[in-house]
């Protein structure tokens, strides 16, 4: 058996794009929004916040 075949092969690394770059500027962003939303969706967070409004408005107007 060669030496080769003892060592599996490194997997293959993500390639990041160039600064400045519009692919660049979109994952900045990504990163940003998952950071400081810890990966919540703000739609869902607007949602949730949107449901509560109503159903105060219902219960106060009782």
């Amino acid at each position: 058996m060669g030496s080769s075949g003892g060592k599996p092969r490194k997997p293959k690394q993500h390639k990041l794009p160039k600064v400045g770059s519009p692919e660049n500027l979109d994952y900045d962003i990504k990163m940003k929004q998952k950071e400081a939303f810890g990966g919540w969706p703000i739609v869902l967070v607007m949602g949730i916040l949107v449901l509560g409004f109503f159903a105060w408005i219902v219960f106060t107007a009782l």
